[in-house]
């Protein structure tokens, strides 16, 4: 076969796992490939192939104005859109962008004649957005991405590759996409960053504290996109909207909809999807161990503050996951329109209470927090709580129960759940 006659017959695979798909002609003649709103045509149908589906390429190289050639003595198959490069080789799962090694899920290969390569692997290294619908069997393909957030919307002509995380949340759940942020604001404790994430972090440009980060670092960067939060960075805003596309979330700890936004903006919305859906078992999972004693159990969460105070987390991060997995919270704690309530008097002791009681104060970053925990663990009101007469008051950690407010975070502490309540 000519080079030729191999270059212009080269085919891109949608690498969309279509477990539930039928791998049948009938199949692959009614999948649809849409770009920016426009059927494509094919002189070829698309087919799926080992729960894969595969599109030709030519056209839709024309239609994103990429240029493609086959080297024929190394069976390699190279594609270029502006200053992106991707170099694929038949039989390998590896490949390489712009020179650095990648590692596909599906390696190129022959096919009557035809050469077939990963588009989803295509899709990520050259800026496109591709998403797969089961009920229309349709393949979309956009080249641009408007997107509605909380101060706007936002149209972003191409995948990010230079973004810039302005609340710890969001820094948890890019590198759980996994997308590595060129700057984001440092953790609140354990500088620069959370532990837990610092071995992800290598080569990110600390941006400073997330009440005040730095403009003239982020302007340094030349990201082509921001993510903050309204509630952070609502003054800001407009400044950083004129450095890069700005996309705000409205709170910081609200994590299920951060991802979902995270994956549709950073090309990850897949990635997203799959780590919600693990989570929705994980959820599930907890509440059938749990059975009938999740909603007669009150969980109390609580800190001892520097200030000699001691604070309840009615709502928050911890609060959400504690009512979705099911477990109930102290009506005394039942304080509408309150994320935390804070306690002075040794007198309130009795509101701390819950049959099981976790304290978050461990990751304060100094010792005042222990010595006030001290101070009101040494009442005798304190050796009346249920939680502690039961050994059922437990120290977690309050960087993944409180402060990260990220997806990876959430995990960790749902993994603490199972294991505080001996589920596993």
């Amino acid at each position: 076969m000519s080079s030729k006659f191999r270059f212009l017959s080269v085919l891109l695979v949608m690498a969309l796992a279509l477990g539930i798909f039928p791998v049948t002609s009938a199949a692959a003649s009614s999948i649809k490939v849409v770009k920016d709103g426009t059927t494509l045509s094919f002189d070829e149908n698309p087919q799926v192939i080992n729960g894969r589906t595969f599109v030709p390429y030519r056209k839709l190289a024309e239609e994103i104005g990429a240029k493609v050639s086959w080297d024929d003595a190394s069976d390699k198959v190279t594609v270029t859109k502006g200053t992106k490069t991707a170099v694929l080789t038949i039989g390998s799962k590896t490949a390489a962008v712009n020179g650095k090694s990648v590692t596909l899920d599906a390696a190129p290969i022959t096919k009557n004649g035809r050469t077939l390569v990963p588009l989803r692997f295509i899709s990520e290294s050259l800026g496109l957005w591709v998403s797969w619908n089961g009920t229309s069997k349709t393949v979309a393909i956009e080249s641009k991405k408007t997107i509605k957030h909380e101060m706007g919307t936002v149209t972003l002509n191409g995948a990010p590759e230079r973004v810039v995380v302005l609340f710890n949340g969001m820094v948890d759940i890019a590198l759980t996409l996994g997308v590595k942020p060129v700057g984001a604001v440092e953790s609140w404790v354990e500088k620069p960053w959370y532990h837990y994430i610092r071995s992800e972090m290598t080569g990110v440009k600390n941006l400073g504290a997330e009440t005040q980060p730095n403009i003239e670092a982020i302007v340094a960067l030349k990201p082509d996109l921001i993510i903050g939060s309204k509630l952070r960075h609502e003054k800001i805003y407009g400044q950083l909207s004129k450095i890069a596309p700005t996309i705000m979330t409205e709170s910081v700890f609200d994590w299920k909809e951060h991802i979902k936004l995270a994956g549709v903006a950073l090309n990850k919305e897949e990635n997203a999807n799959q780590f919600l859906q693990d989570w929705n078992a994980r959820v599930a999972e907890f509440k059938q161990k749990m059975g009938s004693k999740a909603k007669s159990t009150e969980v109390s969460v609580i800190r001892f503050q520097p200030d000699g105070i001691a604070r309840i987390y009615v709502s928050g991060f911890a609060g959400t996951i504690l009512e979705e997995v099911g477990l109930s919270r102290p009506k005394a704690q039942q304080v509408e329109g309150k994320v935390v309530v804070d306690l002075s008097s040794k007198e309130q002791i009795p509101m701390l209470d819950g049959d099981v009681i976790f304290d978050i104060t461990s990751s304060w970053g100094n010792n005042e927090g222990f010595k006030t925990a001290e101070d009101w663990t040494s009442s005798p009101l304190w050796k009346n709580l249920k939680g502690v007469k039961n050994a059922k008051f437990y120290d977690v950690n309050d960087i993944t129960w409180n402060m990260s407010g990220g997806a990876r975070a959430a995990k960790m502490m749902l993994d603490d759940l199972f294991f505080y309540f001996d589920l596993e």
